[in-house]
């Protein structure tokens, strides 16, 4: 049977230091495009995809985001929030997750990014939602290894990009974990989806030098221990904004006035 996915965490607690000093008064993730916050454009991308219960994990920092979306009844959803101030890295806010998610597989997204889909086309996540089969799978970019954008969390090796147009799925095992020789390497774009499994992994990982918790070491120690992830591509139409830098965030705010 078909698994259904309607629980998500929404990862909202970074500083936004790389956008200081606005960031001091208004959330990166509140930020306006498209006359919406960065934030709504996520919450209407995971309703979209059938998600109807979202735990919002965010810094005391940012009463800004419960104060706008509040119970989620304006969406036709149930939201919730937690409060996590210690700067323990990426990771933290899915182990802050842990009994929210009643050990059932869960949407992962980063609040401050924003997907676009294709023109008339379905919305990455949603078709990541649907095909999901696999423990663990992510949406993401495929970019060439010597032109890696700046801000990117690299998952793996990639072979060239298929020379169809549609949506194609790829299993990533440890074999893929080398980017040494690489000429195409799959980046993260911020849509996981993830099960029990992350908790343990998460706790089994050391964290860097700096003492912050990363999901993509968790989850690459994972696959070197045997296990595999399925990546999803987002298509060449389909476009992803990393809103943690002006740069990337003027980038999307362009796009959505097209």
């Amino acid at each position: 049977m078909t698994r259904r996915i309607t629980r998500a965490v929404v990862a909202a607690g970074g500083a936004g230091s790389k956008m200081d000093p606005i960031t001091r008064i208004l959330p990166k993730e509140m930020l306006p495009a498209g006359r919406k916050p960065i934030l709504e454009h996520l919450v209407l991308e995971l309703r979209d995809a059938g998600i109807d219960s979202v735990l919002f994990v965010i810094s005391s920092r940012k009463p800004q985001i419960p104060a706008y979306f509040g119970s989620g009844a304006e969406y036709g959803m149930d939201f919730s929030y937690r409060v996590q101030d210690d700067g323990a890295g990426p990771g933290a806010p899915v182990l802050a997750a842990e009994t929210w998610t009643q050990a059932e597989p869960f949407v992962l997204a980063f609040g401050d990014n924003l997907i676009r889909p294709a023109p008339d086309g379905e919305a990455p996540l949603l078709r990541l939602v649907r095909n999901e089969a696999a423990r663990c799978s992510v949406l993401t970019r495929l970019v060439p290894a010597d032109k890696i954008p700046p801000h990117e969390t690299l998952l793996a090796a990639a072979t060239p990009p298929p020379e169809g147009p549609g949506p194609h799925a790829v299993t990533i095992g440890r074999e893929h974990l080398d980017l040494a020789d690489a000429r195409w390497v799959y980046a993260c774009a911020a849509r996981w989806i993830l099960g029990p499994f992350a908790f343990e992994a998460l706790r089994a990982c050391p964290p860097r030098p700096n003492g912050e918790l990363y999901l993509i070491d968790a989850i690459q120690r994972w696959i070197q221990a045997g296990a595999s992830v399925t990546a999803h591509p987002l298509l060449t139409a389909e476009m992803r904004f990393n809103c943690d830098n002006w740069r990337t965030y003027e980038d999307a705010v362009a796009t959505l006035r097209t």
